[in-house]
């Protein structure tokens, strides 16, 4: 139906329009909700439903229907099972004393996204609640964003790893802050710019200045998910300084396996921190950084000055390929808001697969590479030493516990080195008379000469 075709509903709707001092058609729905309720009681008529959703903003994957229901209950049940093995994953890694904060940060975010699936069914069921609507559209948007920070702090480590002088610098880490703060206010200007139009009644203006807020936090979120590539793309590109290659950075070197079933040995991480109280103690402030890959196959206990080969670690496929699929769903969303039309003249960006894709199927790929890739141990930091370890005042110790490599290159060295053989060793021994064999002659020589004396 046309704004131009006068039919009984279009004759209602303009009357409330006028009621409402003519409002733009895309603001207020939320209060014509209510009118309508008023007027017609608890279930308005579907035909006017209709009317009024065809008039509404283009939404990334539409608005439900009953066709919704079957495809949202299934990505429900799918993050709610990965929302279970995230949180199985974080309890038998802390109870192993092996902290990996990030996995109740996925946690949080499957659970986030199985109820924006489930808000989604309700909807489907009656569209003049706004509210839920509304709530389902925030909780269907905050975990795409959560998953751009979570990758920009696994990038960060990778770069620390690569770089630890720079990696380590208040500077870099004040600017990582701030890129972490302001996704906050990117995601309360898309809730706002998204939200407000709905609940009042706005004009022509003010509805095109909100339009205008959720188009830049679009922008500023796709730049954003740029973030973790780039940061990878600097760790890989720029050359490790000679500052980088002679800092010693300590490493989780108990971790022996990336495999899916594979847990760390239980207080392990104790024991390598009760080992620096033997160590020196520029060791105990070493840079805490990920694993190598190559450490799996040379183990290094303690801290160590090698960085591994970046270019064949699976950590920067999975960062990257999930970087990919996060920012293919952030241009799908950016393109519906650009568009700028009504529910009836959306575009093929706003069809419900299209949100499937995005916000299920690619965020399900990204969460199997996860789980499956074991980034809870390829990503994992090692915790700070304890008090009692970092106090303790080593400032006069020399003695240093030297890592596998050194005591392998002291050893190789130690064999090249031509040393004496044993015949001649033996000839050495013989040849050199020991001071006690000399102490002995000379008393049997006083002795002697004491009894020739005695006889005369």
């Amino acid at each position: 139906m046309s704004e131009g075709e006068y039919t009984a509903v279009h004759g209602l709707m303009q009357l409330m329009r006028y009621q409402n001092n003519y409002p733009n058609l895309m603001s207020g729905v939320d209060k014509l909700s209510a009118q309508a309720k008023n007027l017609f009681g608890p279930n308005p008529p579907p035909v006017l439903i209709d009317y009024a959703l065809q008039y509404q903003m283009n939404l990334f994957g539409d608005y439900p229907t009953s066709k919704d229901v079957v495809p949202s209950a299934i990505f429900s049940a799918v993050f709610g099972i990965i929302a279970i093995i995230h949180l199985g994953i974080f309890s038998i890694n802390y109870s192993r004393g092996h902290y990996f904060w990030l996995s109740l940060g996925w946690a949080f975010y499957a659970i986030m996204r199985t109820i924006g699936w489930i808000l989604r069914i309700v909807w489907s069921k009656d569209l003049t609640r706004t509210g839920l609507g509304i709530a389902d559209e925030v909780l269907l948007l905050i975990p795409a964003v959560l998953l751009i920070a979570f990758n920009l702090i696994l990038a960060q480590r990778i770069f620390t790893w690569r770089h630890p002088v720079g990696g380590s610098r208040k500077l870099f880490w004040a600017f990582m802050m701030i890129l972490y703060v302001l996704v906050i206010g990117v995601i309360a200007m898309c809730i706002v710019g998204s939200a407000v139009p709905y609940l009042y009644f706005l004009s022509t203006a003010a509805v095109s200045r909100y339009q205008k807020v959720v188009e830049a936090a679009m922008i500023l979120l796709c730049l954003y998910s740029l973030t973790a590539v780039s940061l990878l793309g600097l760790a890989y590109f720029l050359k490790p300084t000679r500052r980088d290659e002679s800092l010693y950075t300590y490493q989780p070197w108990w971790i022996e396996s990336f495999a899916p079933t594979y847990f760390v040995r239980k207080g392990a991480e104790k024991e390598a921190a009760v080992s620096f109280l033997k160590r020196n103690r520029n060791q105990r402030n070493a840079i805490r950084v990920i694993a190598a890959t190559h450490h799996h196959y040379k183990q290094v206990h303690g801290v160590t000055n090698e960085r591994g080969a970046l270019g064949h670690n699976v950590s920067l496929g999975i960062v990257s390929i999930s970087t990919v699929l996060i920012l293919i769903g952030c241009i799908l969303r950016t393109v519906v808001v650009f568009e700028k039309r009504y529910q009836m003249n959306s575009g093929p960006a706003t069809k419900p697969v299209a949100m499937y894709i995005a916000w299920g199927l690619f965020e399900f790929i990204i969460n199997a590479m996860y789980i499956i890739g074991r980034v809870d141990l390829r990503f994992y930091r090692p915790n700070k030493l304890p008090n009692n370890v970092r106090d303790i005042n080593t400032a006069d110790q020399t003695h240093v516990i030297p890592s596998d490599d050194e005591l392998e290159v002291g050893d190789s060295e130690s064999s090249e080195k031509p040393g004496p053989s044993s015949s001649s060793l033996e000839q050495h021994a013989n040849d050199v008379t020991p001071p006690e064999a000399d102490l002995i002659d000379n008393t049997e020589d006083k002795k002697k000469s004491e009894n020739v004396e005695n006889e005369k």
